[in-house]
């Protein structure tokens, strides 16, 4: 990671975050780059606007990494099992687009710098994750509870070291009779946790309803179209955040880098916890089932976040902001000391359109 020289040494004016990306590609997460320029030696907590672009950018890697609906509504049966391979792709913000406020790839700054991306080279405006995962019918002695599917897997976003460890529970509260135009309807809650990223701990919780109708075909395949909706609920707490990593803090107050013990440990940050992000998402998705061989194509739609549009430049500036926090709000809430007024930070996450599907083994 480039760092401007400035952080290291205490004449001029130092720079908190990096100066640029890594010239080879990487998605994994560089939150300490989403800190913006700030003179030397001075703290490096960070703003409402800084807080707003970690919120949006966590947003749009919630709808990346969740778990996506590459199975109809039927479940696999008491005795059966699904084993299968699922890729899929989800847009971003376009990474060149700087007018939107690219939180992906960074933003120009007034020293001629191009710093406050997330992640430390991203691949591209559409990130690809690869899912091994596990379908199991299971069967519980309670009469009144409907076919259940158990599902466990673990994903990667590709050209990173972000996993995700995955596992579902589907409740098929009518499986359809194939012979009559009665279509099979479930829910389905999963849950995904993140791995590889060190610096937040990101729980993912999506809620869903599926309809879908099982045709055959020719005595020989069925085919089984799908759709569907819920909602996204990512829970992201920010971990110890080193700004500056190039300081040594074990030196002593007069240390080769002109930082006082003081001074290096205000490098040191925790984005304050926000309110949870919710976003809504809708999919489609077609299965073709022939012998034990299951193929799936699948489209996934995620609304906007709720703050879309919102222009950061009308933020109130940070002297006018009081410190404590408002009653009842996140801790990164604020109020405007003159008004009183509330503000939070803002979710600009923009609609993704997630596409893929999923080649498997169905016994």
């Amino acid at each position: 990671m480039v760092v401007v020289p400035g952080v290291l040494w205490p004449s001029g004016s130092a720079h908190a975050a990096c100066a640029d990306q890594t010239p080879d590609i990487s998605n994994d997460l560089s939150l300490e780059c989403l800190i913006g320029p700030r003179p030397a030696k001075t703290s490096s907590d960070p703003t409402l606007r800084e807080q707003s672009l970690y919120r949006s950018l966590l947003s749009e890697l919630s709808a990346v990494m969740a778990l996506p609906v590459l199975d109809p509504a039927d479940t696999t049966g008491y005795s059966g099992f699904h084993f299968s391979f699922d890729v899929v792709g989800t847009t971003i913000r376009d990474p060149g687009n700087n007018a939107v406020g690219n939180y992906w790839s960074g933003y120009a700054q007034p020293d001629g710098t191009h710093s406050q991306a997330g992640v430390r080279h991203v691949s591209g405006s559409i990130l690809p994750v690869a899912t091994l995962m596990l379908r199991k019918g299971i069967w519980l002695p309670l009469p009144p509870l409907p076919s259940v599917e158990l599902g466990l897997g673990a994903s990667n976003l590709l050209q990173s070291n972000i996993y995700a460890l995955n596992g579902y529970l589907k409740f098929a509260i009518h499986e359809g009779y194939h012979d009559i135009p009665l279509p099979s309807f479930a829910v389905r809650a999963s849950v995904s946790r993140i791995a590889g990223a060190p610096q937040v701990d990101l729980t993912i919780i999506t809620v869903e309803g599926t309809i879908s109708k099982a045709f055959g075909v020719g005595g020989t395949f069925t085919l089984e179209p799908y759709i569907g909706g819920g909602a996204l609920f990512s829970i992201a707490r920010s971990q110890v955040i080193d700004t500056a990593p190039t300081i040594d803090l074990y030196r002593g107050p007069a240390n080769s880098t002109g930082f006082s013990t003081t001074e290096a440990l205000s490098q040191k940050i925790v984005f304050p916890t926000q309110d949870n992000i919710i976003r809504w998402r809708l999919f489609a998705g077609l299965n073709l089932h022939v012998s034990i061989f299951s193929i799936t194509g699948y489209f996934s739609y995620f609304g906007v976040g709720a703050d879309n549009g919102f222009d950061l430049t009308t933020l109130p500036t940070e002297a006018a902001l009081s410190r404590g926090n408002p009653a009842g709000s996140a801790a990164a809430c604020r109020s405007v000391t003159a008004t009183g007024e509330t503000v939070c930070p803002k979710d600009l996450s923009g609609d993704q359109y997630q596409f893929g599907g999923s080649i498997g083994l169905r016994f």
